[in-house]
C-alpha cells in the first residue's frame, strides 16, 4: 500500500507534465518526469531526449551529459493501476542488446538497428555511438518501471554488457523508483551510475550487521583508481557531501605535498573515503577483484578524491569504506537519513564543520535551491572554493545568493536582531533554522533579501552603520513587512530591485527612509550608550538582547522627530509598488 500511495503522487507530476505539454501521451510523460528528475535535471532537455519510439522495445529516449561525459539510454513502461505488472525477459534484454549493438565495434548491427529506426531515433543513436566510440563517454542504460524487474532478468542483462568497463546497466522498478524519489527531495540526484572499485593488492575486510541489515567493506585502492572515478563521474559523486571542493584549502595543500613528496606513505597519513551506496557485489574479472557499486555516494573524502583527480599514477594508495544501507522500508530510509548525517559529521573533521555546513543538505535547502533556480538565482547552499563557484557557473547569467546572507536577512526580520549579531552560525542552530528556512515560497525569500540587500548598501563604508544595519532591517520589516509578502507588491518589488541599474526612482523613498533610519539609530545610541560601567562603544551597544524593543520606544517618544516623515515615506513606497506597472 506504501507503493501505491506514492505512485499516485507520480501520477499528479505526470499530469502537471501533460498540461505543460499536451503533445506528450501519459507514459511519455513518465519518462520526462525520470530524466528531468534524475538524469537531465531540465524538462525541456528531457522533453527532447525522447527518441519518439513509444512502446518499441529499443530505447524512448537518449540523453548525453557532456558535463558528466555519459550517454543516458533510457527504455520506460508506465503501468497504471494497482496491480504490480511484472516486466518480461524479452523487454529487459532487450535494452541490453542494444546497448551491445552501440558499444561493438562492428559496424553491421548498428547498420541494421538503423535501418529500423525513425528519423530523429537515428540522429540521437549516431550521437550516442559517437559520444561512445570517439569522446570515450560512457554508456549507462535505465530501465524505468511502474512494476517489477525479476532479479534473474535484472543480472542476465547486466552480465550482457559487463565486458565494457564504461558501460551499465540501471533497473529503476516501483520500489527504487520510491527511493530515488528520496534521493531526489534530499539533493542527491541525478543518481551516479554504476561504478567499479578495484581492489588493491587483494586487501579486503567485510562486514554484515545483522541487527540492521548494513553491510561495509573495507579496502585498499590506488589513487589512480580513485582519482579516475572523479574524472568519469564528476561532481554528482559528492552531492550527500555537506560542503563542495575547498581549493587551495590548508588541508588540500597537505595532500598534495604528501602525493609529490611521499606518495608511498599517503595511505597511513590520509583519512581515506567513505562511500554510502544502495547495493555493492563483489565481482571477479580478468583475474582482478572488484565491488560493483549502485548508487555510490562519496560523503568523506572530496578533498582526496578531486586533488587525486589531478595527478597520475603516483604510486599513492587510499583506505576505502564502503557502506551498504538498505531503504526498503520507511524505518529503513529514516535509519538511512539518520546514519548518513551521524557518518558525515563524525568524519568531516579535517575542516572545521558548522552548522550552515551541516544543514546544507537539508530537504528545505534542496528545495529552495531548485526553486530559486527557476526564478534566475543560483543559491550557494554548500561552502566550497570561488573557483568552483566559477566553475560550475560557468556565464550562467543567474544571480548569486549565499545561504548565510539570505539567513542573516531573515534572522534580523524574524528574531531579534541580537541573534544576528551572535554570528552566522548562531541561525543555523535547530531553534532560528526552524523559524528562519521555514517552508515558504520562494519568491518570499526573495523579499527578504531585496530589503536586506538594500539596506545593507546604505551601511557600506561606515562601521557605525555597520553596526546598526540589523536593527534597521528589523524595524523596517515591522513597519511594511506583511504589507510586502502580499503577491502583487512582493513581485513589482523583486522586478524594480532586480533592474535597479536603470529604474530606481520607485525605491527613492524606501532609499530615502533607510537613510534617515540609520541617522535615527545613531541618535538612539547616543540617548542610550551610558550606563553604570561607563561608555559603550557602538559595536557592543548594537550586540544588546531586545535591543529592537527599546528602539521601537525610542521611535514613538518625544525624542523621535523624524517619525512623520519616514513613516510618509515607507507609505509612498507601498502605493508606488502597488500602482507599479511591469
Amino acid at each position: 500500500m506504501e507503493d501505491i500511495a506514492e505512485l499516485h503522487g507520480l501520477e499528479r507530476e505526470i499530469i502537471e507534465i501533460t498540461d505543460r505539454h499536451p503533445q506528450l501521451a501519459p507514459d511519455e510523460a513518465f519518462l520526462v518526469w525520470y530524466l528531468r528528475a534524475f538524469v537531465a535535471d531540465d524538462e525541456t532537455s528531457a522533453v527532447q531526449a525522447l527518441t519518439g519510439r513509444r512502446g518499441d522495445k529499443s530505447a524512448d529516449a537518449v540523453y548525453i551529459d557532456h558535463e558528466a561525459q555519459t550517454v543516458f539510454v533510457t527504455q520506460g513502461k508506465y503501468h497504471r493501476g494497482r496491480t504490480l505488472v511484472a516486466e518480461s525477459r524479452s523487454n529487459v534484454i532487450a535494452l541490453a542488446d542494444l546497448g551491445r549493438v552501440l558499444m561493438l565495434e562492428d559496424l553491421g548491427g548498428f547498420d541494421r538497428l538503423l535501418q529500423k529506426a525513425d528519423p530523429k531515433a537515428r540522429r540521437e543513436f549516431v550521437k550516442a555511438r559517437n559520444a561512445f566510440h570517439r569522446r570515450g563517454y560512457r554508456l549507462v542504460l535505465n530501465y524505468v518501471t511502474t512494476g517489477k524487474v525479476g532479479m534473474t532478468h535484472k543480472d542476465e542483462a547486466t552480465q550482457r554488457i559487463e565486458e565494457w568497463d564504461n558501460a551499465s546497466y540501471e533497473v529503476y522498478a516501483r520500489s527504487d523508483l520510491n527511493r530515488l524519489m528520496q534521493d531526489y527531495v534530499e539533493g542527491a540526484s541525478p543518481p551516479v551510475p554504476t561504478i567499479y572499485l578495484p581492489v588493491h593488492e587483494e586487501q579486503q575486510f567485510d562486514r554484515y550487521d545483522s541487527a540492521t541489515g548494513v553491510t561495509s567493506w573495507v579496502f585498499t585502492m590506488s589513487g589512480k583508481d580513485l582519482g579516475r572515478l572523479y574524472n568519469d563521474v564528476g561532481d554528482r559523486l559528492f552531492a550527500r557531501n555537506i560542503r563542495g571542493y575547498l581549493g587551495k584549502a590548508d588541508v588540500n595543500k597537505s595532500i598534495k605535498g604528501t602525493l609529490e613528496e611521499e606518495p608511498e606513505s599517503f595511505w597511513y597519513y590520509n583519512n581515506g573515503v567513505t562511500i554510502i551506496c544502495d547495493e555493492a557485489k563483489e565481482i571477479s574479472e580478468r583475474g582482478l577483484r572488484k565491488l560493483r557499486v549502485t548508487n555510490a555516494q562519496i560523503i568523506n573524502g572530496q578533498q582526496t578524491t578531486r586533488v587525486l583527480a589531478n595527478y597520475g599514477d603516483t604510486g599513492a594508495t587510499v583506505l576505502t569504506k564502503v557502506i551498504v544501507v538498505p531503504r526498503g522500508s520507511e524505518t529503513a530510509k529514516t535509519r538511512y537519513s539518520h546514519l548518513l548525517k551521524q557518518i558525515v559529521t563524525a568524519t568531516n573533521w579535517q575542516n572545521a564543520i558548522t552548522e550552515s555546513d551541516i544543514k546544507s543538505n537539508d530537504i528545505e535547502q534542496v528545495r529552495l535551491e531548485r526553486e530559486l533556480r527557476k526564478l534566475g538565482y543560483q543559491y550557494l547552499r554548500k561552502r566550497q572554493a570561488k573557483s568552483e563557484i566559477r566553475r560550475t557557473l560557468g556565464a550562467s547569467g543567474y544571480r548569486l545568493v549565499k545561504k548565510e546572507q539570505l539567513a542573516q536577512f531573515l534572522g534580523a526580520c524574524l528574531l531579534d536582531p541580537f541573534e544576528v549579531r551572535a554570528g552566522k552560525d548562531r541561525l543555523f542552530k535547530d531553534d532560528a533554522y526552524r523559524i528562519i528556512f521555514r517552508r515558504r515560497p520562494a519568491a518570499e525569500y526573495l523579499t527578504f533579501y531585496w530589503l536586506g540587500r538594500h539596506v545593507s548598501h546604505y551601511s557600506r563604508g561606515d562601521p557605525r552603520r555597520g553596526y546598526a544595519k540589523w536593527l534597521v532591517l528589523s524595524f523596517i520589516w515591522s513597519q511594511i513587512g506583511d504589507q510586502l509578502r502580499r503577491h502583487d507588491l512582493r513581485e513589482n518589488f523583486r522586478y524594480i530591485e532586480e533592474r535597479y541599474w536603470w529604474t530606481d526612482w520607485p525605491l527613492r523613498p524606501l532609499s530615502s527612509s533607510i537613510k534617515s533610519l540609520f541617522s535615527l539609530s545613531s541618535a538612539f545610541y547616543r540617548a542610550n550608550m551610558k550606563t553604570r560601567q561607563g561608555v559603550l562603544d557602538e559595536s557592543t551597544f548594537f550586540k544588546h538582547r531586545n535591543l529592537h524593543r527599546q528602539f521601537m520606544k525610542f521611535w514613538n517618544s518625544r525624542s523621535n522627530s523624524q517619525r512623520s516623515r519616514i513613516k510618509r515615506r515607507l507609505q509612498e513606497f507601498l502605493r508606488i509598488l502597488t500602482k507599479f506597472e511591469r
